[in-house]
């Protein structure tokens, strides 16, 4: 008997346990209420899954072990008695009370679940404008079962502002007929427009919802990021959290790297109530979601964005006394409010983009260094001891230091110091040095790319960023069980090859050698940099080699006209150009100013050389500008030298 009504209890039948009950508890309780305190038992305790086994079968006392699994208040495990009795019905039958259900349940006495739920924190820039915040928001949407003309409706919508792509989802949509489906938000701005339009369409309807919203958009959305549903297998694997159906978890950006702190934690407790105290089954506290301060400026968000122009590329905007990251842009955007709002056409032409606005190239985009990289070439030199500030290397039209000879892209410029070749960006200096270091001074370049930084992720606390690659013999015999050659050194030499770096890391290169020690970026207010290394420079080199970054703003530098009318003279910089393996170029620039207490970095890259090489200097030029000189306006600038 007991074993039947305990298959039946696991079973959910209500009807097969209420037949074994004695005939005194059926007359005192009909069976649809008893279905409905199993259904309340059930529903308040959030159960998902019931195990019970029986001990004491056919002797006096027999005792119920029950393993409930719920949704939020864990597994509760327990023992209940079974009160039997003998009838004349010719068999024991179950005298059954409440406290069947939970030795706690005394007549009266009923469970009850609460759970608490926390508004997710704000994310701020560093002077306390919102990047990412939730609000209740006024929606406007389609109640499809008061629609009665598609077509008049859809013409209405798309007089309001609606595709008719977007009218044949809404339609389309797989809730439920009687639902609200979602078209958009409604602005301040419309707020009257909107509620006489809904006045006027059958089906059109008004509402509030709690929402995620980015006030900044496409400007900040890779570096803040957007937030989606938890998926049904997240909820199934959800572990010690409580996840609750419609719940949004951070997707990429600080939402992401950050949810925990944003999301807090839902309280949860499940109790027994009606006696003069609550019996506490399960408490989990409730910790609300916290706010994150980051260092990043929206004013800078803005004019990095608008500078990218929708093209291909990023752009890294920071503040080299404290590494603190200003600006993280990645182009061409996004609407993260797509993602909040669930706007399937927008999400669609995302992904359907073939520039592929959905990747961070800011912090994920792997590039050649380009002549960039000269920067660390000459540093390695100068420190393996191969080189010194005063020793000149010819330039000349072509290098045949190799065979076949190399073109120099600007031909002759005669004999130059290592500051002089990052000046011109001579690549017959850099080809010298590489192969000077590959013959007596084995792995001494790819060691010296990793004291910049390169090869590894940043640690940058708050985003997730990929980790590069610097090749060098081992690695190449590993990948391609390939040896290590010449042309592999010089390629390294000039940041082309097989090197991989993020503009983040570049951004991050410059920023060390700057401050003479290599170090974490910052994006979140309150947490300091932390260093990683000194950067095995000594002070004569390091002077020599940032008076040729100097000179490549200066009048005789291959950048010098683009800061020569920006109205601040005081610049240090490097260009690159790298050919990707596909024959596409694109274009590279770094910079910072003043010279002799930099405040500012940026570093840009554009995918494509041919639209970012007059793009690319002006827009780090100008960002500096921004930042030394907030509300100044925006310089013009043009073309500029590989």
């Amino acid at each position: 008997m007991a074993e039947r009504f305990a298959a039946a209890w696991a079973a959910g039948d209500t009807d097969a346990m209420y037949a074994l009950l004695d005939s005194r508890t059926q007359t005192a309780l009909p069976a649809s209420d008893f279905a409905a305190a199993y259904a309340s038992f059930r529903a308040e305790a959030a159960v998902t899954g019931i195990d019970v086994s029986v001990s004491g079968e056919g002797a006096q006392d027999v005792t119920f072990h029950v393993r409930l699994k719920t949704s939020y208040f864990g597994v509760l495990e327990y023992a209940t008695v079974v009160p039997f009795v003998s009838l004349r019905e010719g068999f024991p039958r179950i005298a059954w009370t409440p406290a069947m259900m939970h030795p706690e349940l005394a007549p009266g006495r009923q469970i009850r679940g609460d759970l608490r739920q926390g508004q997710r924190g704000t994310i701020y820039d560093r002077n306390g404008e919102p990047l990412a915040i939730t609000l209740d928001v006024r929606m406007i949407g389609l109640d499809r079962s008061r629609v009665f003309d598609e077509e008049t409706v859809t013409t209405a919508f798309v007089d309001f502002g609606f595709s008719e792509e977007q009218m044949a989802a809404a339609f389309a949509s797989p809730l439920g007929q009687r639902q609200r489906v979602p078209l958009g938000v409604v602005p301040d701005s419309r707020v009257e427009d909107a509620a006489r339009f809904v006045e006027a369409v059958p089906g059109a309807v008004l509402w509030f919802e709690v929402r995620r919203v980015h006030p900044l958009g496409p400007a900040a959305a890779h570096v803040v990021g957007y937030t989606r549903e938890y998926t049904a297998e997240e909820i199934e694997e959800r572990g010690r959290n409580i996840i609750i159906p419609g719940d949004r978890v951070g997707a990429v950006g600080i939402e992401a790297a950050m949810n925990a702190v944003l999301a807090g934690q839902t309280g949860a407790r499940l109790e027994v109530v009606g006696g003069s105290e609550p019996v506490v089954l399960f408490e989990r506290a409730y910790v609300p979601g916290q706010d994150v301060h980051t260092t990043l400026d929206a004013s800078m968000l803005r004019a990095a964005h608008a500078g990218l122009a929708g093209l291909r590329g990023a752009a890294v905007v920071i503040d080299p006394r404290t590494n603190a990251i200003l600006a993280l842009n990645s182009s061409p955007s996004f609407d993260p409010n797509a993602f909040e709002l669930g706007d399937q056409q927008a999400l669609a032409e995302f992904t359907g983009n073939t520039d592929d606005p959905l990747n961070d190239r800011a912090t994920h985009g792997l590039y050649s260094a380009g002549s960039t990289f000269k920067l660390v070439t000459g540093a390695a030199g100068l420190e393996a001891g191969l080189f010194d500030p005063g020793d000149r290397i010819f330039c000349g039209a072509t290098w045949d230091g190799l065979d076949p000879p190399r073109r120099n892209w600007e031909g002759e410029q005669g004999n130059l110091t290592i500051a002089e070749g990052l000046m011109r960006s001579c690549n017959p200096v850099f080809y010298e040095i590489a192969l000077n270091l590959y013959e007596d001074a084995t792995g001494a370049l790819s060691d010296m790319a990793r004291a910049f930084g390169f090869g590894t992720e940043t640690g940058v606390e708050g985003l997730y960023d990929d980790a590069g690659l610097v090749p060098d013999a081992a690695w190449k015999q590993e990948a391609r069980q390939a040896p290590w050659y010449p042309g592999d050194a010089v390629n390294l030499g000039i940041g082309q090859g097989d090197l991989l770096v993020t503009p983040l890391q570049l951004a991050n290169a410059y920023s060390a050698f700057l401050a003479g020690e290599l170090r974490t970026p910052v994006v979140l207010a309150g947490v300091a940099t932390t260093v990683r290394a000194g950067l095995p420079l000594e002070s004569d080199h390091a002077a020599h080699l940032r008076r040729g970054l100097e000179l490549v703003t200066s009048t005789r530098g291959t950048a010098g006209w683009v800061f020569a009318d920006a109205g601040y003279a005081d610049f240090g910089g490097k260009s690159g150009t790298a050919e990707e393996a596909e024959g596409q170029e694109h274009v590279l620039f770094v910079a910072y100013s003043p010279r002799e207490a930099p405040a500012a970095l940026a570093a840009v890259v554009f995918d494509k050389a041919e639209e970012g090489r007059p793009l690319a200097a002006p827009l780090a030029r100008d960002l500096i500008l921004a930042v030394l000189n907030p509300g100044g306006g925006e310089q013009s600038g043009g073309e500029e030298e590989p």
